[in-house]
Parts: C-alpha cells; structure tokens; sequence
C-alpha cells in the first residue's frame, strides 16, 4: 500500500468536472456530503433502465427465503427496500459530481488530506480499493456499497473509521479499507434479502437507517475480531464468514449494543475535514 507521503504528488493534480468547488491557489476543495444528502440525491435517479436487470442468484434465492418464512416488511417501506436493491445495479459514474464528491469526501475524511485528489490514481489504495479506478471495485454491490462506505464518514462513525484507517494501513495488519466495506455491504443486502432485518426496520420505520446500523454493526465485530486476535489478511475469509454468521443470529443484540461499541472510540481524534 501507498503512504501519504508517496501520495502527495498525486494529490497535487486537479480533477476539472466538479462545478460545486471551492477553488484556492488553483486547487480544489470540493463540499463534503453527508449521508443523508446522498440518499436524497440517488432517490431522484431514474431506475427504469436497472429495473430489468436480473438479480444474481444467491439473491433470488434470498428473496424467496424471505417470501416464505420472514415478517413480511411494512407496505410504506417497499420503496426503500426497491431502492436499495436497484442502486446495487446501479454502477459508478465518473460524470457525475455528485459521486465525484461523495469518493472525495471518504477519502479526505479518513486521510485527513484537504484538497481534492485525481479522480484514478494509485492514492486510492490508502483507503482501500485494489487499483486506480474505485469503479472496479464498486461493481459488486453498486452504488449502495459506495453509500456505505461514505456511511463510515458520518459524525458518529468517524471516530471508528479513523481507527480502521489508522489500522488498515499500519505495517503489522494492514487490509484494504474499501474491499472490506464491500464485502460486508454485500452481506447486509444476502441478510436484508432473507427478510432478517425486516423486524428492525419495521421498528424503526426505516430500512437505510437499519441496514446501515447493520453494515456498522458487522464492521465494529469484524474489527474487534481482527485487532483483539491479531489476525491477517490470510484470515479475512473466515473472519467475514463468523461476522455474518454471529451478526445475522443475533441482530437484535448487535443492533441495541451498536451505541455503547460506537462510544468506545475516542471522538478527540475526528478529522476535522468532515
């Protein structure tokens, strides 16, 4: 992986299509975006042209699990699960702005950078991502992983992504941020598709705010797992495999507990990009 010192000269180029940018000595500073503007901003994409796409099998079969034996997800809350499952098909567009700011707000937020980097580069693998082009990556889950790992950035995830940050690229048990992200995006959707969650999210009238406590959940067992039993790379397979397995047992239980392992990390150490 990449150190920020390797990284500096890239960071010294400016991407051009961002019209929404604070521009200083001929740099650019683009606004960072919460999570909560970025779901307001994919709501207002027209999903017509994902609607046909098919799901991949694993899902389907997910989908009729639910259908079967799961509580069935309150009606007025249909179109946040549609939602959810159509921005997976959905893929990155480097066109957009919107998803230009959202990359760069991740990315300054956990490395404490202040002005904007390239939109390819090898400076993406500081936070995560296997190559030059995020998009690679992203092809999995979608933008709804993107939507994720900006989740990461929020105030009352911070503290904790700065300590994944500071963990993913240390020299002792260094893992790729982003990937991890992903993966466990990806087992929230195999669990949200069972029907598991539908409990919760009927509760708390919300499936964004349910998946997303869910995807937090599963990072936090992850990490605690990885840092407490000093495991590597070489462990990531069985890791993500006893994650989803606790976490989809005991989802009540991970979901109440999510506060009191939130407050365990140090809040004085927020980047104050974000």
């Amino acid at each position: 992986m990449l150190s920020r010192v390797d990284s500096v000269e890239e960071w010294s180029k400016v991407p051009t299509v961002l019209t929404s940018s604070v521009q200083l000595n001929n740099e650019v500073v683009s606004p960072v975006v919460s999570i909560d503007e970025a779901v307001l901003y994919f709501k207002t994409f027209d999903f017509t042209k994902t609607a046909g796409k098919t799901l991949p099998e694993k899902r389907k079969f997910c989908e009729l699990f639910r259908w079967m034996k799961s509580p069935h997800l309150q009606e007025e809350l249909s179109a946040e699960s549609d939602f959810i499952n159509s921005l997976t098909q959905c893929s990155l567009d480097w066109a957009d702005g919107m998803q230009c700011r959202i990359l760069q707000t991740i990315f300054r937020c956990l490395t404490g950078a202040r002005l904007d980097c390239p939109l390819r580069g090898t400076h993406w693998q500081l936070i995560g991502f296997q190559g030059n082009d995020p998009a690679t990556d992203l092809r999995g889950v979608g933008l709804f992983g993107l939507l994720q790992f900006l989740y990461l950035t929020c105030d009352q995830m911070l503290p904790l992504g700065l300590k994944l940050y500071k963990v993913a690229n240390s020299e002792s048990q260094p893992f790729p941020l982003a990937v991890l992200s992903l993966n466990l995006t990806n087992i929230v959707l195999n669990v949200f598709n069972t029907g598991k969650l539908n409990r919760e999210c009927n509760a708390r009238k919300s499936v964004i705010n349910t998946v997303n406590s869910f995807y937090a959940a599963l990072l936090i067992y992850t990490f605690n797992i990885w840092v407490t039993q000093k495991k590597t790379i070489k462990d990531s397979g069985y890791i993500l495999k006893d994650a989803e397995k606790y976490c989809c047992r005991n989802i009540r239980k991970v979901l109440k507990e999510l506060p009191k392992h939130l407050q365990k990390y140090d809040i004085s150490n927020v980047n104050t990009v974000c």
